[in-house]
């Protein structure tokens, strides 16, 4: 009988990356063709997958939050697995199995995009890659409460960014206006805030050797957090919250510009016509 491990979910990764990228092709088909009158048909296709992509991962890493209540301001939940004789867990290896898969995938396919001439397309790419080893390392380390909570703190932002994009091609502008300061909220608070104070301090300021000690006098600290584990971690994470503050300025960048100008449009991108011809 076929078991989930750390191996074997490594070893499922390329079929479903294979997988996604025909499911995203035909869906990505099938909308160009039902709105071909658009002229931002191609870029309104991928914006409706993205969104569905991350609204069903969103959903599944919430469930897993909310189950294992590994919320991020919840330290003795996130670390617990790693006090366990036996850290592994199907669950959420199977979500972060999933995560990598389209991770790598969506970088496969980033090449035939309309994404590729965005202005910041080399900062998606470096926070791609991270992401893609900070999967890796979470999954071979066991640390699969830490990389399912940051991976929902992540990605709860990107489906306000796509909706908010979505109905801007639809040619709604006053309507996305609204949605871009939901979206600009939902990703300067948790990337930010939350994401640094809750998940990059604790290496630096003493909280998770203070919160392993609580749950265990008697533990070995350095067993239980390597040393690669606590250079690694902190670093990445510091690599995605750099490129997430420069993005927040961006984003803060053209909620002025909309406030005080009333210019609308994403500035990464080329001047687009949300009209159909």
């Amino acid at each position: 009988m076929f078991e989930l491990t750390p191996a074997t979910s490594f070893v499922l990764v390329p079929p479903f990356v294979v997988l996604h990228m025909l499911v995203r092709y035909y869906f990505q088909k099938f909308v160009m063709r039902k709105f071909k009158d658009n002229k931002n048909a191609k870029k309104l296709s991928e914006c409706m997958f993205y969104l569905l992509q991350y609204l069903v991962f969103t959903l599944l890493s919430s469930a897993i939050v909310v189950q294992n209540q590994i919320w991020w301001f919840n330290y003795e939940n996130l670390y617990r697995e790693k006090l366990s004789m036996d850290s592994f867990s199907p669950l959420h290896a199977s979500y972060l199995m999933l995560e990598l898969a389209v991770c790598i995938s969506t970088a496969i396919t980033w090449c035939f995009e309309t994404r590729r001439d965005n202005a910041d397309f080399a900062m998606m790419v470096v926070h791609h890659m991270c992401t893609i080893s900070l999967i890796c390392f979470c999954m071979y380390s066991k640390n699969f409460n830490w990389g399912c909570s940051t991976a929902n703190l992540h990605d709860v932002s990107d489906i306000f960014l796509e909706f908010s994009k979505m109905i801007y091609y639809l040619g709604f502008e006053q309507t996305s206006k609204v949605t871009f300061f939901i979206f600009a909220v939902s990703f300067i608070v948790p990337r930010c805030f939350v994401f640094p104070k809750f998940m990059i301090a604790p290496f630096f300021n003493g909280k998770l050797n203070q919160t392993l000690l609580k749950m265990n006098p008697d533990v070995n600290l350095t067993a239980v957090f390597t040393e690669i584990e606590r250079k690694f971690i902190p670093t990445a994470f510091s690599v995605l919250f750099v490129l997430d503050c420069i993005w927040a300025v961006a984003i803060v960048n053209m909620a002025v510009k909309l406030l005080i100008k009333k210019q609308w449009r994403d500035v990464r991108e080329k001047q687009e016509d949300t009209k159909s011809e």
